[in-house]
């Protein structure tokens, strides 16, 4: 347990180290819904909290649980990045694509991850699990809240 701690604290200090000069930062609660290829459907949710930057890159790190059908529960850690085409404005939200790494934890065990998203009304996300080899497609209706 000491490890996830330590690990917590690295990914925080990574993301959001090279942000904190700029005033927005945003919290984003969503609700979600998928498919795995090896699992079936699952339910969960996640949250996001990162820095909004006049760069096209928007770093933020994201926390999330899900529900397998067999009462198999998972939790997820993920560091992501965010790129705007013209940067983020608010007259500028056009569909963007983030990707990310992180890492699941399931039945005492764990496993790194890899995903990709991109979002319009609504986020839709594909992530690849490395050592299970299985894949995740969802969609993640989402709630951004921006703090100044």
């Amino acid at each position: 347990m000491k490890k996830l701690y330590l690990l917590l604290t690295i990914l925080f200090l990574i993301d959001f180290g090279w942000g904190q000069s700029y005033p927005f930062k945003y919290i984003s609660p969503g609700i979600q819904i998928g498919y795995n290829n090896n699992e079936g459907l699952f339910y969960g949710f996640q949250t996001s909290i990162g820095i909004l930057q006049e760069s096209p890159i928007v770093p933020s790190i994201c926390f999330g649980f899900k529900r397998y059908h067999r009462k198999y529960n998972e939790k997820y850690i993920d560091l992501q990045t965010t790129f705007f085409k013209n940067g983020w404005t608010i007259d500028n939200i056009g569909p963007p694509i983030g990707i990310g790494i992180g890492k699941n934890f399931f039945n005492n065990s764990s496993n790194y991850r890899l995903k990709c998203y991109t979002w319009l009304l609504t986020c839709f996300t594909i992530d690849y699990e490395l050592e299970r080899k299985s894949y995740n497609w969802s969609l993640i209706p989402v709630l951004t809240l921006v703090i100044y």
